[in-house]
This record gives C-alpha cells, sequence and structure tokens, in this order.
C-alpha cells in the first residue's frame, strides 16, 4: 500500500511537472508573438509611407502586405496559446484593425489613409503591449536581455516610421513628440546594455551598434534640413542588423 501511494505521489509530481512546463511554454511563446505583434505594427507602416511618399517603389507595399499576413500568424498563435479572455477580446479587435490597414493597402494614395495607418499601428502596438502585461511570467536574465534587444528593433521601427510620416505631414506636433519620445527610449535601452558582461567579440558588435545608431540619430534629430528618406532606411537597417546579432546572441544563449 505505502509502495502504491508513493506510486501516485511521483506520478501526480511528473504530472504537475508537465503542466507546469507546459504552462511556461505557453506563455513564453504568448510573450514572443507580442514581441512580434509591436515590432511589426510599426515596420508595415513605415513601409507604407515610404511607399505613399515614393509610388515606384512598390516591393514597400508588397513588404507591408506580407506584414500583414505575419500579423495573422502571430493572432492564431496567441489565440491558441491563451485562456486569458481579456487577451482574447483584445486580439479580436487587433484582427479588425488589421483588416482596416489591408483596406488602406488596397487604396494606397488617400491621404485620409495616411492618419489612419499610424493609428492602427498604435492600436496594434497597445493590444500588443496589453498581452504581455497578462502574463504570469518572470523572465530569466538572458529572457531580460532578449527582450531589450527586440525592444531596440522595435524602437528602431518606431522612429523611421515616425521619421517618414514628418516626411509626409511636417506640421504634425504629435508625429515629432512620439519620435523624440522613441529617442530618449533607445538611448536608455543602449546605456542598459553597459550593465552585461559582454565577450571582446560581442562589446565589438555593440560599437558596432551605438556607432551606427548616433549616425541614425542625426537624421531623426535633423528631420526639416535632412530628409533623406532613402538613406534613412539603409541607415536604420544597418542599425537593425547589428541588434540582430546581439539579439541572436541572446537567443542562443538562454
Amino acid at each position: 500500500m505505502k509502495n502504491r501511494l508513493v506510486d501516485y505521489g511521483l506520478i501526480a509530481l511528473l504530472f504537475s511537472s508537465s503542466l507546469s512546463a507546459a504552462s511556461v511554454r505557453s506563455q513564453v511563446s504568448l510573450l514572443e508573438a507580442s514581441e512580434n505583434i509591436r515590432l511589426e505594427s510599426q515596420e508595415i507602416v513605415k513601409n507604407y509611407l515610404y511607399f505613399y511618399s515614393n509610388h515606384k517603389k512598390k516591393y514597400k507595399k508588397s513588404l507591408a502586405k506580407k506584414g500583414l499576413s505575419s500579423l495573422d500568424k502571430q493572432f492564431r498563435l496567441i489565440a491558441k496559446s491563451t485562456k486569458d479572455e481579456d487577451s482574447k477580446d483584445i486580439l479580436a479587435f487587433l484582427d479588425y484593425s488589421k483588416e482596416n490597414m489591408q483596406n488602406v493597402l488596397d487604396d494606397p494614395f488617400n491621404k485620409d489613409n495616411l492618419a489612419m495607418m499610424i493609428e492602427y499601428s498604435e492600436v496594434l502596438l497597445e493590444g500588443a503591449e496589453s498581452i504581455s502585461k497578462n502574463l504570469n511570467y518572470e523572465p530569466t536574465t538572458e529572457e531580460i536581455m532578449l527582450m531589450k534587444m527586440k525592444d531596440i528593433s522595435f524602437l528602431i521601427e518606431r522612429m523611421t516610421k515616425y521619421y517618414m510620416a514628418i516626411m509626409v505631414e511636417s506640421d504634425s506636433e504629435n508625429n515629432l513628440e512620439m519620435l523624440n519620445e522613441s529617442i530618449v527610449r533607445m538611448e536608455d535601452d543602449l546605456l542598459s546594455l553597459k550593465e552585461y558582461n559582454y565577450s571582446s567579440k560581442n562589446i565589438e558588435h555593440l560599437f558596432d551598434l551605438q556607432n551606427n545608431w548616433q549616425a541614425l540619430k542625426i537624421f531623426y534629430l535633423n528631420h526639416k534640413t535632412l530628409k533623406l528618406p532613402s538613406i534613412v532606411l539603409l541607415a536604420s537597417d544597418e542599425v537593425r542588423n547589428n541588434a540582430l546579432v546581439l539579439e541572436t546572441y541572446h537567443s542562443k544563449n538562454q
């Protein structure tokens, strides 16, 4: 009888551990999907705005549509991974916003659509951040650093989005405010990276990231005189590539 009780106890422990591991995987999946939505919410509109001001750059419209398809993938992942009713309600509204963005891309040169696209991107951003805040998960140090690198990529896309918006509508105080706010956040993120004990090789990658960021920041800060969206796109891609190197390191180091 005693041995049987021990067996039942082991089975219960293993079952509990299995449920706990499954819960952690689900929480991590939700966190990753939320981060992907944050990034794509900015990247889609950045590409749209560049296409709006450069009608011949049709590949940017294609990239925006590809981003919308990627959002569908993230939405399905969240729907599969969460049982939280609030998150499901948010997800339904995000899908509605995504459909409206698709409608804008079907009629891309209507000037009224500019503000709508920016608004929809902010809805997606707010929703993704709300879903991640509902998670009961304590990330590890490496996961925190990974999220920091993802935040840097997100901010690059966000700043470039608002730079492109200013190129189209230079009198929008809100676009300028959002750009400046993101610049401050970027500086804070980069400063926090100095606290991590990187290897000498990765310190070189960090220096590349910091140096290329300083060059890119000049364009953001001097948007009135440096109206060079094509160069800003190239420069921002370079900074994102620098960030991706360290993001890959932290992802493998979990």
